[in-house]
This record gives C-alpha cells, sequence and structure tokens, in this order.
C-alpha cells in the first residue's frame, strides 16, 4: 500500500505544482489583491498559492488517516487504487478551483456557486465508482456499526451506494443549471452528499439481520 500511497501524492504534488504554474502564468493580469470567492481580498501571492497548499495539506491528511489503518494492508489491489485515488481527490480538484478563481479574478467576474454544485456532483460520480471496488475500511465508505461489523453488510451496502452517488451526481449537475444560484444551490449540495448517505445507512441497517442469519448458518 505504501507504493501505492506514494504514486497518489507524486499526482497529488503535481496537481498542486500545475496549479500553482497557472497562477504564476497569470501574474501580469492579476491584480495586487484578489477576491477569494467573495470571503475577502488575499495578496496576490496568497491568492496564488492559496487552494493549491490547501490540496495538497488536505491530500498528505488524508493519505496520514489512511496509513493508520490496519485494514487497508489487507485489502486486493483493486480495492488499495481505489483508496489511493482518494487520498488524490483533494489536489485533483483544487486545480479546477484554482483555475476558477484566477479566471474570475483576471475578468472580474463574480463566481457564483454552480460551478461547485459542478464540481460536488463529479466528486459524487467518482465516490459512486470508488465504492464499486472498496473493501472495509475506517476511512473512506459507508462507515457505520453494521458494514464495519459484516463484510457483507459492507458489500451489499456499496453495491447499491455506489449507484445512488453516481445518478445523484449526475443529477446534480443537470439541476445546477436549473436551481437558482447562492443558498439553494448550497442547500442543493448538501442534499445531494445527504440523500444517499442516509439511505445507505439505512440499507445497511435494514438487512444487518440477513447478515446475522447468514453468520449464523455458517
Amino acid at each position: 500500500m505504501e507504493s501505492r500511497i506514494a504514486g497518489a501524492l507524486k499526482i497529488s504534488a503535481g496537481l498542486s505544482a500545475t496549479g500553482v504554474v497557472c497562477g504564476f502564468a497569470s501574474w501580469a493580469w492579476l491584480p495586487e489583491h484578489m477576491d477569494f470567492f467573495g470571503v475577502g481580498e488575499v495578496p496576490k501571492l496568497v491568492g496564488i498559492l492559496l487552494v493549491p497548499v490547501i490540496g495538497i495539506v488536505l491530500t498528505l491528511m488524508v493519505a496520514l488517516i489512511v496509513s493508520c489503518d490496519p485494514l487497508i494492508a489487507t485489502q486486493d489491489s483493486s480495492s488499495r487504487a481505489a483508496v489511493a485515488a482518494m487520498i488524490a481527490v483533494p489536489s485533483f480538484f483544487s486545480l479546477p478551483i484554482q483555475i476558477i478563481l484566477l479566471w474570475a479574478t483576471w475578468s472580474d467576474h463574480k463566481v457564483g456557486t454552480t460551478p461547485f454544485t459542478v464540481l460536488a456532483s463529479i466528486l459524487l460520480i467518482i465516490l459512486g465508482f470508488v465504492f464499486n471496488y472498496i473493501e472495509q475500511n475506517h476511512v473512506v465508505g459507508i462507515r457505520d456499526l453494521w458494514t464495519l461489523q459484516s463484510a457483507h453488510v459492507w458489500e451489499e451496502t456499496h453495491a447499491l451506494a455506489s449507484k445512488m452517488f453516481a445518478v445523484t451526481g449526475v443529477v446534480g449537475i443537470v439541476l445546477a443549471f436549473f436551481v437558482p444560484g447562492g443558498f439553494w444551490q448550497e442547500m442543493l449540495i448538501i442534499a445531494l452528499f445527504l440523500i444517499p448517505s442516509i439511505a445507505a445507512v439505512i440499507y445497511s441497517f435494514i438487512i444487518r439481520e440477513d447478515a446475522q442469519y447468514q453468520y449464523i448458518v455458517r
């Protein structure tokens, strides 16, 4: 697993470095102070570095947590590859966010919530794909009392969750262009993540008795 984590970190470093290069390549066209998505103005150098740095820091945090999970060491290669892919996700999304920030600053265009709704929906689709391969662990997936106690419940729950998250992601991309920006799209993002997550937890609770029955029969 160490080699896969190292590979994910190399990819993440490359993505973050690309974001930084894009920022410095835009240096001449950027104002001395950048509006950081409406949160407040930051110096140009900070604005260029902030998103890539946040992405790589989050990636390192996920990698550290993954390396501390003993269950991941026992997984097959497909599951370990899926977990490694999730390590690189923060840096993967930091690049388009960096590009959006630079474009908005250069063009003096106010960024709404639509791009972030689309990115959140893409993340749901990625999670749906990953859930097809992920095995029991304490880092990625639907981790509740019943999925962590039973491999059967974990597999069945994630088989359903993979479909729900993927479909929800596609629906989210479509709705991003119809739901009004601002508050309503923020509520949409929350709902897109909560609905399939809660449904998956409820499903794992429902099938727990089936898992217990299988255990008794064995």
